[in-house]
């Protein structure tokens, strides 16, 4: 006879168990590229339509408090793919250099954990681990876990007919032009991709990196037209016919997951990568992107350069149309994906993602992360008329723990010199200031003295910056 503890840890488990089908579940993460938090309708007051992420919402559960590990590109993604602070091997910025990227290149990547265990794998669209151009610096998609590569190498690259692209096919990078607007394009790439998967019924994952809507700005006139909107500004039309694209392309996905009988075993992701690029930021990125409420955009680590639209579905295994409000990261993705196809999570290295599905399926109450860090650095230089020696290095540091968020902006640390000038912490109730807008440090010296020593234990156990090669 079984025993009562027995029973009832048999009782306790049996949730968590039924997320674990037979079969191992496909897994999509979609990731789109300098988009406003506040851009899709869902999230924010948007005249954008998105009917298509719209149903995803509605197949899941909608993230409202999701950041990424970086307000720029390439740490946000090298910390999505791997679950760990891209601080634990010394990138802190968006770095191409061998020398800078030494330790990104024995990481583990989700990838490499799903092929391992039998996925097929794909990363259609914008890859941007190794550097912007031919020859790449670092090691391709196919050495980081991807069977497959359709996209582009780089950051920045036109949405028209004519782009040049990459095919990983029979060994090697075979180059070609898009055929069509570029975000079609990738969106009937990954529904070819999947109409294979279900014909080979192989587990797969595709890592769907949309580029859009990152500048420039291109979008098809009948998208722009789609606009029900008078008052906004051309740039703003074609930003908002670059989300659209994104939508109609979500939906064709969907599509092929219901043709092809499996939506409900396929657990999909929507994300963005950092913060929208908005009105303020560098010229090369600037995309009109609405982050309202918050403050900032990409490259900030206020708000509006770290928190992400999230959302995550798997029809029968996860409440449909709910809402999750606790502290969520893009590292969660790796447990999370780990733990839906059954696999164990490394224990060879640390892992700063959490396994989010018991939470959003309310198995489990309280928050996913106790806190939350940022450590980026960036350049300026004092006088624009100065020469680049003048350029100084900046860090910006930033913890997120409950409702409160402690930021220390400009910090100007040398590399070599340790004695620099320490600003102080600002502190934000984003409960009552979701845009950071009143510095609480003086009111709360407690609560900001408490969460700074936390950054700072956090901080000793990541690898210190590293140099950039002279």
């Amino acid at each position: 006879m079984k025993s009562t503890l027995t029973i009832l840890a048999t009782l306790l488990l049996a949730p968590l168990a039924a997320l674990r089908a037979a079969d191992p579940p496909n897994i999509i993460v979609i990731l789109t590229d300098d988009m406003g938090y506040a851009d899709l309708p869902m999230f924010g007051d948007s005249e954008i339509p998105t009917p298509h992420l719209l149903s995803l919402a509605d197949s899941g559960v909608k993230l409202t408090h999701a950041h990424v590990s970086a307000p720029v590109c390439v740490p946000s993604r090298m910390g999505l793919l791997t679950g760990r602070y891209q601080h634990r091997f010394g990138v802190y910025n968006n770095v191409y250099s061998p020398a800078e990227n030494r330790l990104w290149v024995k990481e583990r990547t989700l990838a490499d954990e799903l092929k391992e265990h039998g996925y097929r794998t794909a990363n259609i669209g914008k890859w941007h681990l190794s550097g912007n151009r031919l020859p790449w610096l670092l090691p391709a998609p196919h050495e980081r876990g991807f069977d497959e590569f359709v996209g582009i190498r780089g950051g920045m690259d036109e949405f028209s007919p004519g782009t040049p692209l990459l095919r990983f096919d029979a060994g090697e990078y075979q180059p070609f032009e898009a055929p069509e607007y570029l975000t079609d394009f990738f969106g009937k790439e990954a529904v070819a991709f999947i109409e294979r998967q279900a014909h080979n019924r192989e587990p797969f994952f595709l890592y769907l990196a949309f580029n859009a809507p990152h500048a420039p700005l291109q979008a098809l006139e009948e998208d722009m037209g789609s606009i029900d909107a008078d008052s906004i500004s051309r740039e703003r039309r074609t930003y908002g016919g670059m989300v659209v694209s994104i939508d109609r392309n979500v939906g064709r996905v969907l599509d092929a997951l219901e043709k092809q009988d499996l939506r409900k075993n396929t657990l999909v992701v929507f994300l963005n990568d950092n913060g929208g690029g908005g009105n303020n930021a560098a010229s090369h990125t600037r995309n009109t992107a609405r982050n309202v409420p918050f403050r900032g955009h990409k490259f900030d680590l206020e708000q509006g350069g770290v928190r992400t639209p999230m959302i995550v579905s798997w029809p029968g295994k996860l409440p449909e149309g709910d809402t999750f409000t606790g502290l969520s990261s893009s590292l969660d993705l790796f447990p999370t994906a780990l733990a839906a196809a059954g696999i164990d999570a490394p224990t060879d290295r640390t892992i700063d993602g959490v396994d989010l599905m018991p939470y959003l399926t309310g198995e489990r109450e309280g928050e996913p992360h106790d806190f939350l860090y940022w450590q980026q650095r960036m350049w300026a230089r004092p006088n624009q008329r100065e020469p680049k020696a003048n350029i100084v290095t900046l860090h910006q540091f930033a913890i997120r723990g409950g409702k409160w968020k402690a930021i220390r902006n400009d910090q100007p640390i040398a590399d070599s010199d340790s004695n620099a000038k320490r600003r102080p912490w600002e502190l934000y109730d984003l409960t009552r200031d979701p845009g950071e807008l009143h510095d609480l440090a003086t009111e709360f010296p407690d609560i900001t003295r408490r969460l700074a020593t936390h950054f700072e234990k956090w901080q000793a156990e990541m690898h210190p910056l590293i140099p950039p090669a002279k």
